[in-house]
């Protein structure tokens, strides 16, 4: 029950932030909603058994019987991260809002909202449920963007709802193909997850309709991640949103992408197209070596943050496709498990990156970068937790990030060395982005314009020092949550033609 308990109490949280009647109230509810959410997402992690995979806290109940809907719930060590990764981000925003003042009832209340259709998506067992959850999480990114957004709010708002849900529209007909096929192949309509999945290499298909179901669930997620040429939407989206939708958008939203990779394609990729491997490899490395050349040419620090996420994200779709491709049993759950520790990673080290960039907005006035300059004398602490988020974006070893980038690499290497190497041109790239960004704008001599600037505020000091030691914590010790991930991985990898699939 602890998944029901966990959705019950973020959405009930909801409800209640949007009918308080201060933001004192609102507040309240909001961490302690989401700190409660946390504690029973830490008691799952640390009861959870590898050995029963998507069994673990599974919950079923029939709800709607005569379509075959389910309320069909459950983790294993993809979705148990990803639930994890959900509710701290989230617990950490309500701190770091602390002292949000512009309608701030609501905004809490779309925060817990937010923070409960996220955790939905990734505990979903169902498709009719998981889309639900899926399309649910739109509404409340686009209310933070339409409402609390910057000067291009509108356009950005509707353009991220148009993307992400033609994507999603997509996606809808590749499982209504799914559902239909196996209906009339077996007689029995069912929209639960795992029993179309193994449907999907069973049921009599002609090529083009198993490749069409394959592409538009690929086509949905490779938009939510964002993959190169479909990500024009997420700068356009970060440099509007409110810090907190920023955080939430690159820290928990984009990885509903990656997971859709591992949940639903890695299953589905025995039985299709050979193509599609190749499809997924590519568009992850032209995402990564397009995005350190786009971030070099920003003059605004949110949106160069905002194209690093795009690069890192290309690191999964990377390791996916060498997972699928390798030939051997362990580089190919080396570059898998790293592509899953990298959802997670970027997932916290993008939550200090932006949270980073909202202090000094808040602070400043300003993120671009050519009108800042030597904020470290005015704001030394702050300028420390930044220095180490940027550091571990740039795979600094000892940092999570290193651990993920270094073992998708590690692992697609046997397999797809041509495509290892030059995604490698990226690292130097990147650490000049990095440093140049950061040079520009915290040291140097000090821009008087921006007058007299105080330090940031304990509320943003502690949830950015909280993401930081979480990201030491994983760089020098990530066994708990890798070998949790390695599991899954090594289930995935078995059903995967062996010998791999030759590219």
């Amino acid at each position: 029950m602890y998944i029901s308990a966990i959705l019950s109490i973020l959405l009930i949280g909801s409800i209640i932030a949007f009918l308080t009647r201060t933001r004192e109230q609102a507040r309240i509810v909001a961490v302690t909603a989401s700190w409660i959410a946390l504690g029973l997402a830490t008691i799952m992690f640390l009861n959870y058994d590898p050995s029963k995979g998507l069994n673990n806290f599974k919950e079923f109940y029939n709800w709607i019987p005569s379509i075959g809907i389910s309320y069909h719930v459950g983790v294993d060590g993809i979705g148990l991260p990803m639930v994890l990764l959900t509710v701290l981000v989230s617990a950490l925003c309500a701190i770091y809002a602390w002292g949000e003042k512009h309608r701030p009832n609501e905004f809490f209340g779309i925060l817990l909202l937010m923070n409960f259709a996220l955790t939905g998506v990734f505990v979903s067992l169902d498709f009719f449920l998981f889309f639900i959850f899926w399309e649910l999480v739109l509404i409340p990114m686009f209310f933070f963007i339409g409402i609390w957004g910057g000067p291009r709010k509108d356009y950005s708002a509707i353009k991220f709802i148009i993307y992400t849900h033609v994507g999603s529209v997509i996606m809808l007909l590749g499982i209504f193909a799914m559902y239909h096929f196996h209906g009339k192949a077996t007689g029995i309509y069912t929209f639960d997850m795992v029993t179309l999945l193994s449907a999907y290499s069973t049921i009599p298909l002609q090529g083009i309709w198993k490749d069409f179901i394959f592409a538009s669930l690929l086509f949905s997620f490779l938009i939510k991640m964002p993959a190169v040429p479909f990500h024009t939407w997420l700068p356009d989206a970060h440099v509007e949103a409110p810090t907190i939708g920023s955080i939430l958008l690159a820290g928990v939203l984009l990885k509903m992408g990656g997971y859709g990779l591992f949940r639903f394609l890695i299953p589905m990729i025995p039985n299709a197209h050979h193509f599609f491997v190749y499809a997924i490899a590519i568009f992850g490395l032209v995402s990564i070596l397009y995005s350190p050349l786009a971030a070099l040419a920003q003059p605004d620090l949110k949106k160069l943050v905002a194209f690093s996420s795009i690069g890192h994200m290309g690191f999964i779709s990377l390791g996916v496709a060498a997972s699928i491709a390798a030939g051997h049993e362990i580089p190919r759950i080396f570059a898998q498990s790293g592509a899953m520790f990298q959802l997670f990673s970027h997932g916290i080290i993008t939550s200090v990156l932006f949270g980073s960039c909202g202090v000094i907005e808040h602070h400043t006035g300003t993120r671009i970068i050519q009108d800042l300059g030597g904020l470290a004398k005015k704001m030394p602490k702050f300028t420390f937790l930044m220095v180490a988020g940027f550091f571990a974006s740039m795979g600094l070893p000892g940092m999570s990030g290193f651990v993920a980038e270094f073992s998708v690499l590690a692992g697609s290497y046997p397999q797809l060395p041509y495509f290892v190497i030059i995604a490698i041109i990226s690292i130097p790239l990147t650490a000049a982005y990095h440093l140049w960004a950061l040079q520009r704008a915290m040291f140097g001599p000090y821009n008087e314009y921006l007058g007299d600037i105080t330090e940031a505020t304990w509320y943003e000091l502690t949830a950015l020092l909280i993401w930081i030691l979480l990201i030491l914590a994983l760089g020098i010790y990530p066994t708990p949550l890798f070998n949790i991930m390695r599991s899954t991985a090594g289930s995935l990898t078995s059903i995967l033609p062996i010998g791999g699939i030759q590219l």
